[in-house]
């Protein structure tokens, strides 16, 4: 008699420890976090567009990497600065845009696969690339870990 309460206890606890977790996984697997991931993208388009690229360094990961196409790969907040510091040097800042995106990863890691088009103060396209992004979780921020990109070929005069 006593293994059978023991046994029923068992299954009783055993039963609602099921019910209780069913429905937090009935809902299918857990949603990516792509909002949050454009909202970095968001953030980076502004920098950008404000020529403050010391603030694009600081939306990378303290090993954070730029693999430019042709180039040596960049690393650091520091470095990313001057890169884009000097790549846009003597020119006013331009606008950047992203779209068709395609997200894979979960709460901690996050890649972007996107296409970003350049265009110049004035507006007109100087660049259409494609890129990969690595985004890496840390203390509740997403940053930039990984930048990879290379362009559609040469932009056709309108």
């Amino acid at each position: 008699m006593r293994q059978i309460r023991f046994s029923a206890a068992v299954f009783a606890a055993c039963f609602s420890l099921f019910t209780v977790a069913a429905p937090a996984t009935a809902g299918g697997p857990p949603r990516l976090p792509t909002a949050a991931i454009k909202a970095e993208n968001t953030r980076w388009a502004d920098a950008f567009a404000r020529g403050d690229y010391e603030a694009i360094g600081r939306l990378y990961t303290k090993e954070g990497a730029l693999l430019p196409p042709g180039g040596d790969r960049i690393t650091g907040a520091r470095a990313i600065a001057e890169y884009f510091t000097k790549g846009y040097a003597g020119s006013q800042p331009g606008t950047v845009s992203f779209s068709n995106y395609e997200f894979y990863g979960n709460d901690q890691v996050m890649t972007e696969v996107s296409d970003a088009e350049v265009r110049d103060h004035g507006g007109k396209l100087q660049i259409r690339g494609k890129q990969i992004l690595i985004f890496l979780k840390q203390g509740g921020v997403w940053k930039l870990h990984r930048d990879i990109w290379n362009d559609y070929g040469p932009v056709k005069s309108d």
